[in-house]
């Protein structure tokens, strides 16, 4: 099985919200932006075989807002019960997550990856992406699709 365990601030929607092609979520009076190339990818890959969990620090409301928004589903969020355990709060529940799916394939999406795991040994059935522009591009989502 292949989980991919996906971030939302800047991974899937940019920090500058607006411009053409975007699908605009409203959460709460403020407006999240993501990008329509990113919401297509969202509802293809959940039709196949890839699990998505959210993997971020906002409530699980936004979650299933985006999902409802643009018509896909996940599996759930992550939850970050230890936060002491490492600098970034995410990090402990990454671990765990690959450890309970040791004989799976753990994809992590997110922008901080590659500054928040400098120097942290890593579970090896985890592999990393890191954005190329702070938000995925459709060459990081083809790479997604190839692992």
């Amino acid at each position: 099985m292949k989980y991919l365990l996906l971030d939302i601030d800047d991974t899937i929607a940019p920090l500058k919200v607006g411009g053409p092609n975007m699908v605009i979520i409203d959460s709460m009076g403020m407006e999240l932006a993501i990008p329509q190339y990113i919401a297509d990818w969202l509802k293809k890959a959940s039709e196949k075989q890839i699990k998505i969990f959210w993997c971020t620090d906002r409530p699980p409301i936004l979650g299933s807002l985006i999902e409802r928004t643009i018509g896909f589903k996940t599996e759930g969020q992550l939850q970050f019960y230890n936060t002491k355990a490492y600098e970034w709060s995410k990090l402990y529940g990454i671990i765990e997550f690959c450890n309970e799916h040791e004989n799976d394939l753990v994809v992590l999406a997110d922008n901080l990856v590659e500054r928040m795991t400098k120097g942290i040994k890593l579970p090896d059935n985890l592999v990393t992406i890191l954005p190329s522009d702070a938000t995925l591009t459709i060459e990081d989502l083809k790479l997604i699709d190839k692992l």
